[in-house]
């Protein structure tokens, strides 16, 4: 007698994996499990910039001015362009010596960056006496985050869609930018990428160093730095104050315009923004061959300013 197979028992039939789909699938997960593992546990050590920044992370979130009593800190915070501006010896033997400035910078970061990202030290236990942030005007006018490292490292869990809003990215952007957050391989993989190259291709590991650490970036016209510099001082000024501690905000010697109008929007409300070099005072001897981020004559020309202009602003 034949025997029919219904539509229903053909359909569960194709949908049901097979064993080599299965073995694939698992190999698979043991393939990304390895991976993560050893991101987790190889990364944070083998990449000289992230060393240098868990580093100066730590060292930051071991801060505790307040109620101590003790000589009170500075959180020196930036990017490349207070990294390579400032010259750390030299700032601490000029600076009044009642002060410790600690620093932290990251490669690549801008204004939502920042914010975000010294929302989560204070929700950390940071407690410096004061916050001296450094950002160029298109950095602080910028409505973009590096990515992957900050939602990581820099961004706290409870603030991630906000980051998405804030910086209008499309479905595809905020999946993974949201998934680096919970991955350390996912999160690492461009930097990973670099680091091999530059084993297999010497020469290589400059020219990512220079991607990562920042470009010249687009031109953000003056009226467009006025707009925004404002609400953004305003807001990082109450963060601050808030726990603790008072905003600092300096200008880096820059090619781009607008300097002056956060010094004002600064003045205007009572928050203290330094310009220790005023626009174009610097040359192309000042600067690397990039011609974005100071050489050594430039660092100790600016570091200099910088402590003589502390040394004014700071109670002695």
């Amino acid at each position: 007698m034949p025997s029919f197979t219904s539509d229903s028992d053909s359909s569960e039939h194709c949908l049901r994996p097979d064993r080599f789909t299965i073995i694939l699938l698992c190999a698979l997960l043991v393939i990304l499990a390895s991976l993560e593992f050893v991101s987790r546990e190889r990364f944070d050590s083998t990449s000289r910039v992230q060393r240098r920044e868990v580093a100066e992370r730590k060292a930051l979130l071991d801060l505790r001015d307040t109620g101590t009593g003790s000589d009170p800190h500075i959180a020196l915070v930036g990017n490349s362009l207070m990294l390579e501006g400032t010259n750390l010896e030299l700032l601490r033997t000029q600076l009044n010596p009642r002060y410790v400035p600690t620093p932290y910078f990251v490669l690549g970061t801008n204004y939502y960056d920042w914010f975000f990202g010294l929302r989560r030290l204070f929700a950390e236990g940071m407690r410096p006496e004061y916050i001296l942030l450094g950002l160029s005007p298109n950095q602080l006018a910028s409505s973009e985050v590096r990515g992957d490292i900050s939602a990581r490292y820099m961004i706290q869990q409870s603030d991630l869609i906000d980051v998405v809003r804030q910086t209008h990215m499309d479905a595809t952007r905020a999946s993974e930018f949201i998934l680096a957050h919970y991955s350390e391989f996912y999160s690492t993989r461009e930097v990973t990428r670099g680091y091999v190259m530059s084993r297999v291709l010497p020469g290589v590991g400059e020219l990512l160093h220079s991607r990562y650490a920042g470009t010249r970036g687009s031109e953000v016209g003056e009226l467009d730095v006025k707009s925004l510099v404002a609400t953004r001082l305003v807001a990082l000024d109450q963060l601050c104050r808030q726990n603790g501690a008072r905003l600092l905000f300096v200008i880096p010697p820059t090619y781009q315009q607008g300097g002056e109008a956060i010094v004002a929007a600064g003045h205007e409300r009572g928050i203290t923004v330094l310009m220790p070099v005023q626009f174009k005072e610097f040359d192309g001897s000042d600067y690397q061959e990039d011609g974005f981020h100071m050489n050594g004559k430039g660092a100790q020309i600016f570091t200099m300013r910088l402590a003589e202009s502390l040394n004014r602003e700071l109670p002695q």
